[in-house]
C-alpha cells in the first residue's frame, strides 16, 4: 500500500479553564489518540455522530489547530515513521535525534516555510463555503489568493479562469461577489481556490452537507472527475452514509475522539464489526420501505461528554453487547477480518 499521509496517536485536547485566575482544571478530548493511514489516489472516508471529533482531527491535519500529541507523517518512508515512534516512546524521548527527526519529517512539529510548503500540498474544503469565502473580496481574488500567496508564478487570470471551468463556471463569474452565487457555486469557487496551489491531498470537510439533495450529487460527480483529473486524494469527512458508501474507497468510523473501525466500503456496510458502526448503519433511512436491513443494531442514550469519557471502552453505557471488561478495559484496534480493523471485545458476528 502506498500510503501518503498517516497519523499516529494523534491528540488533540482543548483545555478547559475555571476559577479567578482562569486555572486549567480539565480538558477536552475532542482526538484522542488517531491512528489513520491514508492510500494515494484514494478517497478515504471519516464518518460518525456530530461531536465526535471529525471536523477537528481534519483541521489537525492541516495544522489549523496544533495537535496536543501524536504524530502526522506525509509522505515518509517507513523505517523513518517507525524510528520516530520508537524513539518518542523510549524513556529518552528529549534526545537530540527525535528531535531533528521530528522537526524534518513530522508535520506536527514543522514551522514557517516548512508548514507553508506543506500546504502547497495538503488543502482543505469546509463546510460551508458562505462562512470561508471572504465576501468583501472579488472571486477573481479569492481564487488567486493562494497563487500570490505561495509565489507562484505563471500568468494568474489564466490560472484562476482554467480553476473555475474546471468547476463548472466560466469568466463571466470573475468579477462578482460571494453573495451573487448559490450555495453550490459558492462551494465550488472554494473547491477551486483549494486547487490553485495544485495540491496533492484535499481534505474535504462535510463539503455536501450544507447543499440540497440534487446540488450534492453534482457536486459529488464533480469531485469524482476532479480526483482523476488532478491526480488527487481525498479525506472525505462526512456524517451521511450514503454519500461516504457513493464517493469512498475505504471507511473509518470514529466516536468519542477515537476510529472504532476501519475498513474497504462495500466490507464495512456488508458486515460491520463494531456495534456503533451497526447502529449507524441501521439509522441510515431506506428509500424502500419492502428492503429489510442487511444489520440492526440498536443504540441507546447519548454520546458521553469528551470532557469526561467512560472508562474501559468509551462506547461501553450505549452497547448492547457489553461485558465487565469492556468497562474496565479499552480494547485495541486490531484485524477482525481481512482489511478490516475494529476496537471492539465483542464483535458482530
Amino acid at each position: 500500500m502506498d500510503t501518503v499521509l498517516e497519523t499516529r496517536n494523534l491528540k488533540k485536547y482543548f483545555s478547559v479553564t475555571g476559577g479567578i485566575l482562569k486555572r486549567k482544571i480539565d480538558d477536552v478530548r475532542a482526538v484522542d489518540g488517531v491512528d489513520m493511514a491514508i492510500e494515494r489516489g484514494k478517497c478515504f472516508g471519516l464518518v460518525g455522530e456530530s461531536g465526535c471529533g471529525k471536523s477537528t482531527l481534519g483541521r489537525t491535519i492541516v495544522r489549523l489547530l496544533d495537535p496536543t500529541d501524536g504524530h502526522i507523517f506525509y509522505d515518509i518512508e517507513e523505517d523513518i515513521k517507525n524510528e520516530i515512534v520508537e524513539l518518542a516512546e523510549s524513556e529518552d524521548s528529549e534526545n537530540n535525534r527525535l528531535q531533528a527527526l521530528e522537526k524534518e519529517y513530522c508535520l506536527s512539529e514543522f514551522e514557517g516555510k516548512n508548514l507553508n510548503k506543506m500546504r502547497e500540498k495538503i488543502q482543505i474544503v469546509f463546510q460551508d463555503p458562505t462562512t470561508s469565502l471572504n465576501p468583501r473580496m472579488l472571486v477573481k481574488d479569492i481564487v488567486g489568493e493562494p497563487l500570490e500567496v505561495h509565489d507562484i508564478a505563471g500568468d494568474k487570470r489564466e490560472k484562476v479562469l482554467k480553476l473555475l471551468k474546471d468547476v463548472g463556471l466560466d469568466e463571466e463569474h470573475l468579477y462578482r461577489y460571494p453573495h451573487e452565487f448559490s450555495g453550490g457555486q459558492r462551494q465550488r469557487i472554494a473547491i477551486a481556490r483549494a486547487l490553485a496551489v495544485d495540491p496533492e491531498l484535499l481534505i474535504l470537510d462535510e463539503p455536501t452537507s450544507a447543499l440540497d439533495v440534487s446540488v450534492q450529487a453534482q457536486i459529488i460527480n464533480m469531485l469524482q472527475r476532479l480526483q482523476k483529473e488532478h491526480d488527487l486524494t481525498y479525506l472525505f469527512i462526512t456524517h451521511d452514509l450514503s454519500v461516504a458508501e457513493y464517493i469512498c474507497d475505504r471507511i473509518a468510523v470514529m466516536y468519542l475522539g477515537r476510529i472504532v473501525e476501519q475498513a474497504p466500503t462495500e466490507k464495512l456496510f456488508a458486515a460491520p464489526k463494531h456495534p456503533y458502526t451497526g447502529g449507524l448503519l441501521s439509522s441510515a433511512p431506506i428509500a424502500d420501505p419492502n428492503e429489510e436491513r442487511e444489520v440492526s443494531v440498536e443504540i441507546a442514550g447519548e454520546v458521553p461528554s469528551p470532557r469526561d469519557p467512560p472508562q474501559g471502552c468509551s462506547f461501553h453505557p450505549r452497547c448492547p453487547n457489553c461485558t465487565d471488561k469492556c468497562t474496565k478495559e479499552y480494547p485495541p484496534l486490531e484485524e477482525k477480518e481481512e482489511n478490516q480493523i475494529a476496537a471492539c471485545w465483542h464483535p458482530l458476528d
